[in-house]
């Protein structure tokens, strides 16, 4: 099913109070934001490295993608302030707004992911990356560029009016990802490769795509992003999938909903 964030009120029980919010739906809702997000503002503090704002909020913007477990992703320069002021005090934030097309802004959907940045060199990382921004490729190989992961620490989750909550790490990151993430090439690799058809249903029947050349680019225990052009669209499964086998099943599923639908 293809799951679009709701930005109505807190639920409400029958005749009675707001219900307590689920902190697992709501940590949900907000790795559905860092899934789907291609920018983000990055909050740092700055550094020794420029006096005159060392100690002082610094922002900018960067482009993400996000790790199996929904952690963030950035491919920084260390030319760049930003990247300066990590390697100096790792502690950031990044705020990642869903709020357009809403009349009022402050009515959508958008979280601060809250943690620290470190270097990784995972190749599976910068593959994800990579999919996501392929104008990057250009300039991924040079000297001064790395990848960066943010370990979360917590989220700050407003999915609209009077639904603001921190969630902590344990219910903002998908434990359980690792097995899916360790085959998701050969995944990519099968689908589209033996699945061709079934990859352009998904994008013409569930997202309603118009595209002559569909590509599966990530998948993770919640989903899966596709790329037509320019276009990276996301898709998530009816129940999360932690195993390959319930990875297979999840794909076949959407597959007999999307030929349901024509």
């Amino acid at each position: 099913m293809v799951s679009p964030m709701t930005n109505d009120g807190s639920p409400q029980t029958s005749g009675g109070p707001a219900a307590a919010p689920d902190l697992k739906s709501l940590g949900t809702e907000a790795r559905g934001l860092i899934r789907r997000a291609l920018k983000a503002a990055l909050a740092t503090t700055g550094s020794a490295q420029e006096p005159a704002v060392a100690g002082w909020p610094a922002n900018a913007l960067v482009t993400v993608a996000a790790a199996g477990d929904g952690s963030p992703i950035l491919l920084l320069s260390t030319l760049a302030h930003h990247t300066g002021n990590i390697l100096a005090d790792s502690r950031a934030s990044l705020l990642i707004d869903a709020t357009e097309g809403f009349a009022n802004p402050q009515a959508g959907p958008r979280v601060s992911v809250t943690g620290r940045l470190a270097r990784t060199d995972d190749p599976a990382l910068a593959r994800r990356f990579l999919a996501r921004h392929p104008a990057a490729k250009m300039y991924a190989g040079f000297g001064d560029f790395a990848f960066y992961r943010m370990e979360i620490e917590r989220l700050h989750y407003i999915g609209g009016f009077a639904r603001a909550r921190w969630i902590e790490r344990a219910d903002a990151v998908f434990d359980g990802a690792a097995e899916i993430a360790g085959a998701e090439e050969d995944i990519l690799a099968h689908m589209n490769g033996d699945h061709g058809a079934a990859v352009s249903l998904y994008a013409q029947r569930l997202l309603k795509l118009r595209a002559k050349r569909v590509e599966l680019i990530a998948v993770d225990p919640e989903g899966f992003d596709l790329r037509s052009g320019r276009t990276v669209s996301r898709v998530d499964f009816p129940t999360p999938a932690k195993t390959l086998d319930q990875i297979r099943a999840a794909f076949v599923a959407l597959a007999q909903q999307a030929r349901a639908s024509i």
